[in-house]
């Protein structure tokens, strides 16, 4: 079937828009880049952003994009391709070898879409997440094309060359799905190679391949023939189009001159029905899923393919293909018939549905309907160019009109082309000649000169009104019924419709108001033709008969047109179309005009809902009333009668007569859910387009439809509700309506700006369900979901997911705008300030030292100073103390007399030497005080500050003293605490949330090896950052053989490290242990040091695994001698060795081994030195070859040397049976019970074994006096007792024994106590430690500190005073651990009289000043924001760290590595935890209220912390709540377990990394402002309030009450604009007129009321209320005129809320959200304007008799707008449904008409029943 040309009849002419001359962006990208192109061919293809979307991404970001006017570009040549979007280059891609062919495509189950790219031997195929996966080929692909569900490969025929090879599919069009699946990753690496299986030959058997996923085969293809499935063997057609839409494929056979049409279907059947005989060689699992090709029709007579294939849709939505023929210069069009069989969609053509059109060119563009979509494609047009070069719009069959070039283009012909300028007859003649890259809307026209031209189709109206009603008629309209509108809106010539490019929104309204009026017209006309000519045939007779109606509809509808070409007349009329008489034209216009009327009824329905579209309300009503009173439709013309008493004057009565319909209304439905339910409103009120599936014109009120509906009760299944409306409901859990509602209203995107939009009294329900779920919203829900409830502490705290971030950002940010309001926009995301990512440089937190030498020096500690700390401390001067006593980068003030002597400098020098030893321990304190508290910057070096060992006299102008370098080497001395100041440097930095990186690490590395980066490594690995070098450079640093260097790599890789067992760091380890080198290895010579680091990061690397021969070499290392340089430090080898046996076992207890007891039986050996006999020694024993290898047991003969090997030993059973509880291990350990034992145990062994006894009895330590005695054994309680009283007789040795024993076993049950509580602050450990630090203090010196306690006097005469210093300061750094973090106020002061306790005393050593420096770092640990754990790691950590053998000096390393005391960094955890408010971005005080489980110890406990705080460990943490009245509350439920503090970058965390977010209360001042709550609204402002209410007119305009205006007074309690401006506006007394006094007043109260109880959002309520009252009492006196009353609707709602309130319908357990009082006097205050109207009876009585409206009076009152009130207020019905039920009561003879009229309009109001009774039913009286 030919279609002929119709542009001869068609008058509708339209511009196109020129967005310029189009080259490809490729070339411009190419020029920019330089250089010449080796290859002169490139190829290129625009697509549309759809084709890259996600299979699941939502239906209204494919919207937005597709507005976008930025095509995609992907440019090829050669072996390059370039992706740019615009003029942006967005990606590039450069192959191995030249590109052949590129298409996108979507493959199997994988939801995004791929770019494959097919070169000689190879298949690349890049993903849009940036994985690339390679498909090697083995046989010749000559072509690549996309289908639905993968990518099909056109092999070449064997033994033929590439020829003839299609560079590019067509244009990727129609690309967007509607099957949703799971996303799929396409590997774990970013390249991934794929080899095929060479099990069979696939080019032998198919000639295409079907690929349906990147990692898998590709499949073989079959042909569908005589009913079986046969090979595709020899296929003799040649491809040219596939749809990656619809699985089509379009082939042309050259000999037979034949085009076909194939369905690719999915068979998953077996090999039976494969008709082969090569079948045993296929592999089952190819077969699993076949798939085949049905040919389902062939066209005749085409020598050449088409140019073109294209997918576009017919006007009744059927897909249709299109083959441009240029030989016979055709478009021919095929109709595709889709048949859904068993859920699978068959593919089928009917022979008689195809057709072709004139045309030269073609191309598939969307302009007629750009938001509309059914099924899997969008509804496109054709855009065809006649040989006669005019361009044509096709929709289907249809031609809508004739496109032309803009009248300017010559003019810019000339700018553009130079050439052109002298020869205008040119530029007349310029012709197109094609059409080109057809994307959306916008197409490539190519000009006979050679230019091509980028133009744009206007698709969618500027008027919002316009598009909205051509929408909704497209949604509304019958497919027959729509497209004769497109003709006559599109095609007619007197419609200016869209016909320029640059139209106004006025213009377009006209248009279609004249095109709806023409259909009126065109029915009226043959309305006359049939009246005129009335027959009563029986032919009439069956044309107007019931049943031909319904066959009409429905074969119209169906659109299975007739053969004949005069259907595809544009100018014909509908009855010629269809060949019907002139009866049936117009029963077709008639039926047009009443679906018209019901879906623009839906969009006027519609926007009665939005208070922004009043004015296109206005403009619609006036063309709906043509409409309703041309088809006779009186209930409509009084429904918008009531609308707009004031526009609408009157209309003619219609010829026509029909039963009348009631029209749908939307406010009497919301209006009876609310009173009666949602199930007993009627669906009639319901516009049918809110019920209709893909309705978009009418989703706003669709919406509110839901909301209500599930607010009142609405059942719901899946996404449809009982009450006939669809609604997306957010995931998450709900209780209550209200929660569901809320859910909803999430899942439609419907926010706090939109719920602004809509009149006040809709919005109250909405605003009531919020309110209800604002107080405790349940758990896990959606964020914006809080966002909508005005809980963004609780949005922030469930979005800020690290992992989440960074894949839903841009969704979530978007997502949460759309929740706020628009005034909220600035404050989202908040900005959060961080400890670690913003300091705040505060002038009064800066270091202010009068005596300062230098202030621009670095301290390494200027950072501590932030807006925590500031918070935590207030002006408290801790920090600045803390910062003082821990500075080592300046000179220390040195006393000495202001006229010194010759004889003072060897004071001096020898008060600078104690003051150095101080000054050297102090990097020790800042590495704990600065921990985790800045982020490093990756591309700035490390600063190290410096270690300063001179003084300064302040008595002599800070005159600089060095050492003197004849006394000491000062650079000798400086060794170890260089690094330790590198350590403390490091230690700054916060653990990253992802990896510190490599390049940076090396890029501190120096030329030669220092201590400074040394320490750095140490510190990096305590953060666990190390992980980052590989073993190269693990090597490389071990080459510099540097001893610091090599002790901070291994400890710090082992850290990183910890319980990996990593191999690779094993053997490097093991590397520096030469006696466990095998006989044959070298012989090295490796300082003690080394292998003391190296046996303890083993430890740190087998942590917990406990693994046998790792344990049996540290066994034997206990007992071996070091071969190393210093056999003085075999004591802290095996301590070592002891360590690390016990991390290796740490808390396995007997289960460390399968056979436990030589492992016991050998350490006890090395305790008691006894000899044990046991067959099972020998496993421990050392082998020959290690026995000779070695330097010496430490044993002579079979006696162990248990001065070195005891603390070793017992460090290791304390670490294995760490809280195990076994008695049998503790009762064997060496405490003293008698006097021998006394004299045979060492003293310090003693304390070790306490500790050991109480770390394994772990639940037994109690920080009580009581538990301390009971340490203490008998022998030793006696004998201390004794001491006391001088009759007893006691040898002066036994007197030395007892006491030191004595303080021995206290310090180790104090140590105990402190790694029991550690981090805890528990009051009683602090009070106790404190106790005896003050009573050893006073042992040492007495001191102005009172004890008050009855502990043993006078120990010190027995015991040295160093053993005093060491246990005094073991026992502070234990109360320290106890208190980690807290700043103790009391410990502090205590930690500074140890430090400045004069050094002359003989004291100060670099041991005890260590232990100082410790305990202030660990008082204040990370600046008091972390702390110490209690779990097995940890207290092994602590118990390396306070390990009780100081050190002598900076360089004594003899028992104990100082390098060890810096492993409590294992041992800390950030429990610390700030609230932010989320409005300001600003920390605050905030009550929490903290939870801990039950315990053996205690019952489950809350207790009430102020953040900034810490919270207890995770193991008893069981709630924390937000509390008290200023913020809003939040509960944080969780579950205690036996597992660390949530790391930083957990996704888990349940406190965002230590930043709890919470929402400020309007009305509350902040706990900063308002410690004591004395300012808040309700207790400080009540009496402002309300002395601003009684102003009168004398007032000033400058007066405020108490010096406080109104807008100040909001301001303190709300940082909300709009409440800030309305009070400067609307409740300052600025105005002398005395009528506005009231609305001043009511201004404040509604003020107070809304700021008072948190809902400033209800601010808008109360005004839209109150001035609605005002206007109509102004309309009623004459001073004000409106056109509408529909806010009288909005007031009827709210008056409906407030009784299903006061009925409990509605839940009001928190309270109404508006007063009850006020709605009640809204609404008698309407009642009174009503019912003291003057002419309100007798304009009721005229409507009632007539259905007459009254006119405008002379006065310019308007009683018509009153009478629309009180027939809106009381429901009174149509006058026509009044008339009808009046006749109908009238026939029945009763006494009183009254009861019936109430049963048939129930929702009249009784009063207005009565005066119907009184109009209809007096006169018969």
């Amino acid at each position: 079937m030919r279609l002929t040309d119709s542009t001869q009849e068609m008058s509708a002419i339209r511009e196109l828009t020129v967005l310029g001359e189009f080259k490809p962006f490729g070339l411009v990208a190419e020029a920019l880049d330089g250089g010449k192109p080796a290859d002169d061919n490139y190829h290129f293809f625009l697509f549309d952003l759809n084709v890259t979307k996600q299979r699941d991404e939502a239906a209204d970001e494919l919207e937005a994009s597709s507005s976008n006017w930025s095509d995609h570009e992907l440019f090829v040549r050669g072996n390059r391709i370039i992706w740019s979007i615009g003029s942006r280059v967005y990606k590039r891609f450069t192959l191995p070898s030249k590109v052949i062919k590129t298409c996108w495509c979507r493959m199997g189950d994988l939801c995004e879409s791929l770019l494959c790219v097919l070169q000689i031997d190879s298949l690349t195929i890049y993903s849009t997440t940036g994985e690339v996966v390679s498909v090697p080929l083995t046989h010749t692909v000559t072509s690549i094309w996309p289908l639905p569900f993968g990518l099909l490969l056109q092999q070449a025929p064997e033994r033929n060359p590439l020829t003839n090879i299609t560079l590019f599919s067509s244009s990727p069009f129609l690309s967007a799905r509607d099957v949703f699946r799971p996303k799929r990753g396409l590997g774990n690496s970013p390249q991934n190679n794929y080899t095929p299986m060479n099990s069979f030959d696939c080019g032998t058997i198919s000639s295409h391949l079907i690929l349906n996923d990147p990692l898998e085969d590709p499949q073989l293809t079959y042909i569908e023939e005589m009913g079986k499935l046969n090979p595709m063997s020899k296929f003799d057609e040649v491809t040219i189009w596939t749809s990656d839409s619809i699985p089509l494929v379009a082939s042309h056979n050259k000999g037979k001159m034949k085009h076909s049409l194939w369905a690719v279907e999915v068979l998953n059947s077996n090999i039976g029905a494969v008709h082969v005989k090569t079948s045993d060689l296929i592999p089952s699992r190819v077969l699993a899923k076949q798939f085949s090709f049905r040919r389902i029709w062939q066209g005749k007579g085409s020598h050449t393919a088409a140019s073109k294939v294209f997918l576009a849709t017919d006007d009744d939505v059927a897909p249709i293909i299109c083959f441009l023929l240029q030989e016979q210069k055709m478009l021919l069009s095929v109709r595709l018939q889709c048949v859904e069989i068993n859920n699978e969609i068959v593919y089928d053509i009917k022979p008689d549905m195809s057709w072709s059109i004139p045309a030269i060119a073609a191309a598939p563009i969307i302009v007629t309907r750009p938001r509309i979509k059914v099924g899997l494609l969008p509804l496109g047009d054709i855009m065809t160019l006649t040989p006669e070069n005019t361009l044509l719009l096709y929709s289907g069959k249809l031609c809508l009109c004739r496109y032309v070039m803009p009248s300017f283009l010559g003019r810019d012909q000339l700018l553009i082309n130079p050439k052109l300028s002298g020869n205008k007859t040119t530029i007349r003649d310029l012709k197109i000649v094609g059409l080109t890259d057809a994307v959306e809307g916008r197409i490539n026209l190519n000009l006979n000169n050679g230019q091509v031209y980028r133009c744009a189709f206007r698709r969618s109206p500027s008027s919002s009104l316009t598009n909205d009603c051509i929408n909704a008629m497209a949604e509304g309209l019958s497919p027959c019924f729509y497209n004769h509108f497109l003709v006559l809106l599109w095609g007619d010539g007197s419609s200016a419709y869209l016909s320029k490019a640059d139209s106004s929104a006025d213009s377009e309204w006209e248009s279609f108001c004249s095109v709806i009026m023409q259909l009126c017209r065109k029915s009226n006309c043959s309305f006359q033709i049939s009246s005129d000519s009335a027959s009563h045939s029986s032919w009439e007779f069956l044309i107007k008969s019931r049943y031909h109606d319904k066959y009409y509809k429905h074969n119209f509808i169906a659109g299975t047109f007739s053969g004949s070409s005069s259907g595809m007349q544009v100018s014909s009329s509908a009855g010629a179309v269809l060949g019907y008489p002139q009866r049936t034209e117009e029963s077709f216009y008639l039926k047009l005009l009443t679906e018209t009327l019901d879906s623009l009824h839906a969009v006027y329905e519609t926007l009665k809902l939005d208070n922004l579209r009043k004015r296109d309300l206005s403009l619609l009503v006036v063309l709906l009333c043509d409409v309703a009173g041309f088809l006779n439709e009186k209930n409509y013309l009084d429904h918008y009668k009531r609308d707009f008493p004031g526009l609408l004057k009157g209309f003619e009565e219609s010829k026509l007569s029909f039963s009348p319909r009631t029209p749908p209304s939307l406010f009497r439905w919301l209006e009876n859910c609310l009173q009666h339910g949602c199930n007993s409103a009627s669906t009639k009120d319901l516009p049918f387009l809110i019920c209709k599936d893909g309705s978009s014109v009418v989703n706003w009120a669709r919406k509110i439809v839901s909301f209500y509906s599930l607010l009142c009760g609405a059942d719901e299944s899946e996404k449809r509700l009982s009450t006939g409306v669809t609604c997306n409901i957010a995931s998450g859990l709900f209780y209550t309506r209200e929660e569901l509602t809320v859910l909803a209203m999430v899942g439609e995107k419907f926010g706090l700006q939109q719920l602004d939009l809509l009149p006040a009294g809709i919005s109250l329900p909405l605003r009531h369900a919020l309110d209800r779920c604002r107080e405790s919203p349940p758990t896990k829900w959606p964020a914006a979901a809080y966002v909508l409830l005005g809980r963004e502490d609780l949005a922030l705290l469930c979005s800020t997911d690290p992992s989440k971030i960074v894949e839903q950002e841009r969704h979530t940010n978007l997502n949460l705008i759309s929740m706020s309001t628009p005034y909220m926009l600035h404050l989202h995301p908040v900005t959060i300030p961080s400890s670690v990512s913003e300091t705040l440089e505060l002038e009064s937190t800066k270091l202010k030292d009068l005596d300062s030498f230098d202030e621009s020096v670095t301290d390494g500690m200027e950072h501590i100073f932030n807006s925590s700390t500031q918070l935590r401390y207030g002006r408290d001067m801790r920090l600045n103390e803390v910062r003082r006593l821990l500075c080592s980068a300046k000179p220390v003030a040195i006393q000495t007399p202001v006229n010194p002597m010759a004889s003072d400098q060897d004071l001096q020098q020898t008060q600078l030497w104690h003051l150095a030893q101080r000054t050297t321990t102090l990097p020790f304190g800042r590495g704990a005080f600065t921990l985790g508290t800045i982020c490093t910057l990756l591309t700035e070096a490390l600063t190290v500050p410096k270690l300063v060992l001179a003084g300064r006299l302040p008595a002599q102008q800070n005159a600089t003293v060095n050492l003197d370098a004849n006394i000491t080497n000062v650079q000798d001395l400086k060794c170890w605490p260089e690094f330790h100041n590198a350590v403390a440097a490091g230690l700054r930095f916060a653990p990253l949330q992802g990896k510190m990186s490599r390049t940076w690490i090396l890029y501190n590395k120096p030329e030669e090896p220092n201590v400074s980066h040394a320490g750095l490594l140490l510190a990096l690995g305590l953060h666990g950052q190390l992980h980052v070098l590989n073993i190269t450079d693990v090597y490389q640093y071990y080459s510099q053989e540097h001893e610091s260097t090599t002790v901070g790599l291994m400890l710090g890789l082992a850290a990183s490290y910890r319980g990996t067992m990593q191999p690779a760091i094993s053997k490097s380890l093991y590397v520096h242990l030469p006696a466990r080198h095998p006989s044959s290895f070298p012989e090295l010579e490796l300082p003690t040091l080394i292998q003391s680091a190296a046996l303890l990061s083993i430890g740190l690397l087998y942590e917990g695994s406990a693994h046998p021969q790792t344990m049996q070499v540290l066994l034997s290392e206990i007992g071996r001698r070091s071969g190393g340089d210093n056999v003085l430090e075999r004591e802290g080898y095996a301590v070592s060795a002891g360590f690390s046996l016990g991390l290796v076992a740490l808390g396995r207890g007997e289960n460390a081994l399968g056979s436990e007891d030589p492992l016991i039986d050998r350490l006890f050996q090395y305790i008691s030195g006894k000899e044990l006999h046991n067959d099972r020694l020998h496993l421990f024993k050392p082998s020959v070859d290690e026995h000779n290898r070695s330097a010496g047991q430490i044993m002579d003969g079979s006696l162990v040397n248990i001065d070195v090997t005891a603390p070793g030993a017992i460090i290791a059973l304390t670490l294995i049976y760490l809280k195990t509880e076994s008695k049998m291990v503790a009762s064997r350990l060496p405490i003293p019970q008698t006097h021998f034992e006394l004299q045979h145990v060492r003293p310090d062994f003693v304390m070790l074994c306490v500790i050991a006894r109480n770390l394994i009895q772990w639940s037994r330590i109690c920080p009580s006096e009581d538990w301390m005695q009971s340490q203490v054994p008998e022998v030793v309680q006696n004998g201390i007792e004794s001491l006391e009283n001088e009759m007893d007789d006691i040898y002066e040795m036994d007197a030395e024994s007892f006491v030191q024993a004595y303080v021995n076993i206290i310090v180790g049950a104090c140590i105990s106590l402190g790694l029991r509580f550690a981090g805890t602050r528990d009051e009683n450990a602090q009070e106790l430690l404190y106790k005896y630090a003050v009573y050893f203090l006073n042992e040492i010196k007495p001191v102005c500190i009172s004890s008050g306690h009855s502990l043993p006097k006078g120990l010190s005469n027995y015991v040295d005073r160093g053993t005093f210093e060491t246990c005094l300061h073991l026992i502070v750094l234990s109360l320290c651990v106890v208190m980690a973090g807290s700043g103790h106020l009391q410990t502090f002061r205590l930690l500074k009289f140890l430090r400045t306790r004069n050094s002359a005393d003989g004291h100060a050593n670099f041991g005890n000043q260590m232990a100082v420096s410790l305990a202030i770092g660990f008082l204040f640990l990370g600046g008091g924001m972390w702390t110490f754990s209690t779990s097995n790691s940890s207290v092994a950590a602590l118990l390396i760290t306070l390990y009780p053998r100081l050190p002598t000096g900076p360089n004594d390393n003899r028992c104990h590595l100082q390098a060890f005391r810096h492993l409590y960094v294992l041992a800390t955890e950030a429990r610390w935890i700030q609230t932010v408010d989320v409005d300001t971005g600003l920390p605050v005080y905030v009550p929490l209220e903290v939870t801990i489980r039950e315990t053996e110890h205690y019952a489950e406990t809350s207790y009430c912390e102020v953040t900034p705080c810490s919270l207890p460990e995770r193991a008893i943490l069981k709630a924390v709540r937000v509390c008290g009245p200023r913020y809003w509350p939040q509960n944080i439920e969780l579950f205690p377990e036996e597992k660390p503090w949530w790391s930083s970058a957990d996704k888990n965390h349940p406190f965002n990394s230590g930043v709890l977010y919470v929402k400020r209360k309007v009305g509350s001042s902040s706990y900063v402002d308002d410690p004591i709550g004395c300012q808040s609204l309700l207790s400080r402002a009540i009496h402002k309030m309300s002395g601003l209410t009684r102003l009168r007119s004398h007032t000033p305009s400058t007066q405020c009450i108490g010096t406080v205006t109104v807008d100040q007074l909001v301001s303190t309690f709300s940082s909300d604009p709009s409440l800030i401006a309305f009070a400067q506006l609307f409740c300052n007394p600025s105005s002398n007129n005395i009528s506005d006094h009231d609305f001043q007043e009511f201004c404040l109260q509604v003020l107070f009321e809304c700021v008072s109880k948190d809902r400033p959002a209800l601010l808008q309520v109360y005004l839209s209320l109150y001035t609605t009252i005002e206007c109509m009492v102004d309309l009623v006196t004459g001073t004000y005129n409106s056109g509408d009353s529909l806010f009288l609707s909005s007031l009827k709602i709210a008056v409906a809320y407030n009784e299903a309130l006061l009925s409990g319908k509605l839940t009001s357990s928190g309270g109404e959200i508006v007063q009850s009082a006020f709605l009640g006097a809204l609404r008698k205050r309407v009642e009174e304007i009503l019912n003291f109207s003057l002419d309100l009876r007798t304009d009721f009585s005229a409507y009632i008799n007539s259905g007459r409206w009254p006119t405008e009076d002379s006065q310019g009152k308007m009683p018509g707008m009153i009478l629309s009130w009180y027939l809106q207020w009381y429901g009174v019905p149509s006058a026509l449904d009044i008339k009808k039920a009046a006749e109908k009561i009238k026939r029945i003879k009763i006494r009183s008409s009254v009861p019936l009229l109430r049963l048939v309009f129930p929702t009249t109001h009784i009063a207005t029943i009565d005066r119907i009774n009184n109009v209809w039913f007096s006169e018969e009286d």
